[in-house]
């Protein structure tokens, strides 16, 4: 006789069903955030059926449907496990937050800089301060490997997307 596995309903007082909840909710919210400003998206009337907006609506729309199937499988008790086969990480370890710190810190710089001094020197800095946070300290390789992939990524879609990324303090070199 095989039993019947039945759901049960989650511990609201557990913090790390709170944690996935809290996750749940700010993955429906970044959705809904998405949906929203895309609609101030200008549309030109050179775009015959499918515009700019396509993708951000996928995304947004995938986001929300996301957060909401992650909310219902941790209140139905099914809540996320580490498998055997996972990476080598203790989820009882308390967080590192100065690698957050670091992390949020790069991003914030980020913010900051595209539109002043571009994306490349931008983006260049994020890869750099974020490999720092993780642990890395070859800065001048990954400065290097930041300035790459950053010019790479913008010759992509300044060039062969048509797409106007911030040029910033490097205008006129591409």
């Amino acid at each position: 006789m095989s039993e019947e596995v039945r759901p049960h309903r989650a511990n609201l007082r557990d913090p790390a069903v709170l944690a996935e909840l809290g996750l749940a909710l700010a993955v429906v919210a970044l959705g809904g955030l998405i949906l929203w400003k895309t609609g101030d998206i200008r549309i030109t009337p050179s775009y015959a059926q499918f515009g700019p907006q396509i993708v951000p609506y996928g995304v947004g729309t995938g986001l929300v449907l996301a957060g909401i199937w992650l909310a219902v499988e941790v209140v139905r008790g099914q809540a996320a496990t580490p498998a055997d086969d996972s990476e080598d990480v203790d989820p009882a370890l308390p967080t590192d937050w100065r690698t957050v710190g670091i992390i949020a810190a790069a991003l914030i710089a980020y913010l900051l800089l595209i539109e002043r001094a571009g994306f490349i020197i931008a983006s260049t800095l994020l890869f750099a301060g974020a490999a720092f946070g993780m642990g890395s300290r070859r800065i001048p390789r990954d400065t290097l490997i930041g300035i790459v992939l950053s010019t790479v990524v913008y010759v992509a879609f300044t060039r062969w997307l048509g797409l106007r990324l911030p040029a910033g303090l490097l205008d006129g070199l591409f």
